[in-house]
């Protein structure tokens, strides 16, 4: 279970801690107190027994205590003071009531079968460079990406996903083992680059998160345009290192390479981040990136792949004219003639067939399997292939595929909550639905519409009809048809249950809002 915290979710659980949507890289001594804190809501705790409770058999000074609790009121946004109150010559306490309702996570059984799946789990965390080496960060950046790309055809070892990965470097180099082992992480790839005259020498280690225990560790010195060999043997020497024999067995498919000219490859690292993130035209400006990226390289079918899913999605998905439906499909099936053993080309190209509308689901279905196939510990590629199995109608599976998405990286990013909340719309968990959806840090009328049934379905129409308000005030001119056909459910029954939903909330095609 999670407990909501004012804009704040709390996962005593997977030790996670979301804010708006967004993960908060939290200290462990910080989590410690935090968790205890929210698990005596209402009761004033002494100082004394607060040390107990997280620094048991250790003596240390109140200045510690004091700073802790800055950093609980930090992370949860507390700035007023308002949930964790100072109770002047007592200690502190807890405010129960700004805490909102639990968050069913995903069914124990889901995730234990997945973790067992998923074993060894290794995170790769971002190398450090040389500030001062302007091209040094996202090359090894994206080295790192590839690394934990190419480490997922491996198919006995789980990687933690990049996004995750990456936030859990915030932390101090004291906090990384800890906050690993909360993470579902076994071991932690690292390294450290120097830049040399021609090119660069990295230093790359792996450790066991629970001992400590160096396991492998090795310097490779390369010129700039071998960075992608650099990638390739560093992936294959850690797959060595975690389990006997794996390199013979999963090398009989070689990764793909991303792309043939550095600068290109330049391009495509700056559109994914740009595509990853949030903002005004970013979409637009990551498929600058792409278009530059073919220019370099033309035969780039992950460029190809990509400036198709940047099209897809200015056009807003199924709503983009048919013209760039078209031309997005025919750009990512190019993509996967280029690049056939490239997972990433293979979901990009599922989701615009699966956009194109439900005649093209069986050929969306195969290319989602193809894609699993190649990479099955990608969790972007879980995440859409449960999304798809809920369109379908079949949504325990999804759900599922989905879970394992979440397990495999923790710290996802916001379109997870959106894909999550669809399944649990189709399967009538309403509460948890409205909890995914509630969590998108951006919500546009479409959220807000399914926000609205989710409430009514669920009894509470008060909220739906707030939710109905808010929709409105984006989209007056939205109907309950657009929004029942944005579903894209194949099974009717299940837009007529949103269907009735929007109707129950108030959601009219007047623009109006129901008393």
């Amino acid at each position: 279970m999670a407990l909501r915290i004012g804009n704040s979710v709390l996962d005593i659980e997977r030790g996670t801690l979301r804010r708006d949507g967004e993960i908060v890289p939290v200290r462990p001594k910080t989590f410690e107190l935090l968790a205890f804190l929210v698990r005596n809501p209402g009761r004033v705790l002494s100082k004394d027994e607060l040390f107990e409770a997280v620094w048991p058999n250790t003596i240390v000074s109140e200045d510690s205590l004091t700073q802790c609790i800055r950093d609980v009121r930090r992370c949860i946004g507390d700035e007023t003071q308002s949930l964790v109150l100072t109770v002047p010559r007592r200690g502190y306490m807890f405010q129960a009531a700004e805490a909102g309702p639990p968050i069913s996570q995903p069914p124990a059984a889901v995730a234990a079968e997945a973790r067992r799946a998923a074993e060894p789990m290794v995170a790769i965390l971002p190398f450090r460079v040389d500030p001062a080496d302007a091209k040094a960060k996202p090359l090894f950046d994206g080295a790192v990406e590839e690394i934990t790309n190419a480490l997922s055809y491996f198919k006995t070892i789980a990687v933690l996903a990049r996004h995750s990965a990456f936030a859990l470097a915030e932390h101090s180099a004291q906090d990384i083992s800890a906050t690993a082992g909360r993470l579902g992480a076994d071991y932690v790839a690292e390294g450290s680059v120097e830049s040399a005259e021609d090119g660069y020498s990295a230093h790359v280690k792996l450790t066991e998160t629970a001992s400590g225990c160096r396991v492998w560790a090795q310097t490779f010195a390369f010129r700039t345009n071998e960075i992608f060999a650099f990638q390739k043997i560093v992936a294959q020497r850690i797959a060595t290192a975690l389990v006997a024999n794996i390199e013979s067995a999963a090398m009989r498919r070689a990764p793909p390479a991303p792309a043939a000219n550095v600068e290109a490859y330049f391009h495509i690292l700056r559109g994914i981040a740009l595509l990853r993130s949030y903002g005004e035209g970013v979409n637009e400006e990551a498929r600058q990136h792409f278009v530059k990226a073919l220019e370099r390289d033309p035969g780039s079918g992950l460029a190809h792949a990509y400036l198709a899913l940047a099209d897809l999605i200015i056009g807003r998905y199924s709503a983009a004219p048919r013209a760039v439906l078209d031309e997005a499909r025919d750009r990512a099936l190019h993509a996967t003639a280029l690049s056939p053993d490239e997972a990433r080309c293979h979901r990009i190209l599922a989701v615009t067939l699966l956009y194109r509308g439900r005649d093209e689901y069986d050929a969306a279905e195969k290319h989602f399997a193809r894609a699993l196939d190649l990479n099955p510990y990608d969790a972007d590629t879980l995440a859409q292939t449960g999304f798809f199995q809920v369109l379908q109608g079949n949504g325990e599976a999804g759900l599922a595929l989905l879970d394992q998405a979440v397990q495999l990286n923790p710290m996802h990013p916001a379109w997870y909550y959106f894909d999550r909340g669809e399944a649990l719309l189709v399967l009538g968990r309403y509460r948890e639905a409205a909890a995914s959806f509630s969590c998108l840090p951006r919500k546009n009328a479409w959220h807000w519409a399914r926000l609205a049934a989710c409430h009514a379905l669920g009894g509470d129409i008060d909220r739906a009809r707030a939710c109905v308000r808010e929709g409105r005030q984006l989209d007056s001119a939205l109907t309950v048809e657009d929004i029942v056909a944005d579903f894209h459910l194949r099974r009717p029954e299940d837009g007529e249950r949103l269907r009735s939903g929007l109707e129950r909330a108030g959601w009219d095609d007047t623009g109006m809002v129901g008393p």
